[in-house]
């Protein structure tokens, strides 16, 4: 396990703290730009249709986002950290948007990206969790980050909000929030460990933190007829994924009982 980026804040506090700002980019403030949108000139459809873009391409690219960030040998926090850019540009580009029922497709364009950049979001910050926390603690955790996370979306709109009524009429730097959140959530990032990218997978790890921050061992690292006195030496990231064990197939997993009872959950859910 990388250790190294433990330094100031714990492991905890700093996916609070990168949750909290990922929940400030949020759906990049959609309602704020569809009434923005209305309010210089478009009209409902067209906003519509933008919106609808957005969550389209989310619905059909998150499983391919999550596949990908499921096999990747590419350090996760590099992954969530250039989506969270990626979705602060995208969603930025309202600024540029002229007065007029005009510029349709260059917001267009940008919510698509923003869609595709945004799936890739919670399934980094899910594989994170887990190569840090395990099993045991990852339940934890992730509500502590769904919290955090829903947190931000209102400070985010209260943040907008405020911005408005002091430049009104200048309304759209209210978007500047977006892109304040994403530079905040690189700098958290930054703070987070990298973890046991197996173990991100669904794999069982070794070691693992507990909510407080403390090393835990969770299995054995050492084989039953290994000689206690001998140095154990750590094997390199490379080193590390390359000796992946096998995954299930995609069938067994979409076969298994407690997958389909999720799906069921989630599709009556929505």
């Amino acid at each position: 396990m990388n250790l190294s980026n433990l330094r100031f804040i714990s492991p905890k506090i700093a996916f609070a703290l990168v949750s909290f700002t990922l929940g400030e980019l949020g759906d990049g403030l959609n309602i704020f730009q569809g009434i923005y949108l209305v309010g210089i000139g478009w009209n409902e459809g067209s906003v519509g249709i933008a919106i609808s873009l957005m969550g389209l391409t989310v619905l059909l690219v998150q499983t391919a986002a999550g596949d990908i960030v499921d096999k990747t040998k590419v350090d996760r926090r590099i992954f969530l950290a250039v989506a969270s850019v990626v979705t602060a540009l995208s969603a930025s580009a309202i600024l540029f948007v002229r007065e007029g029922n005009t510029d349709h497709m260059m917001i267009y364009i940008t919510k698509i990206i923003e869609g595709i950049a945004g799936s890739f979001i919670g399934p980094c910050l899910a594989a994170l969790t887990l190569a840090n926390f395990g099993p045991s603690s990852f339940d934890k955790i992730m509500a502590s980050n769904i919290l955090w996370a829903h947190i931000g979306s209102v400070v985010a709109a209260v943040l907008a909000g405020t911005t408005s009524y002091v430049l009104y009429p200048n309304v759209k730097y209210c978007f500047l929030v977006i892109g304040a959140s994403a530079l905040l959530a690189v700098v958290f990032v930054y703070y987070v460990p990298e973890g046991d990218p197996l173990m991100g997978r669904g794999f069982k790890g070794k070691t693992a933190l507990d909510e407080h921050g403390q090393v835990e061992h969770i299995g054995s690292d050492l084989d039953d007829d290994h000689d206690v006195t001998e140095p154990v030496i750590a094997p390199t990231r490379s080193q590390h994924l390359a000796s992946a064990p096998l995954a299930a197939s995609y069938w067994d997993v979409l076969l298994d009982p407690r997958t389909l009872v999720l799906c069921l959950t989630g599709f009556f859910f929505q």
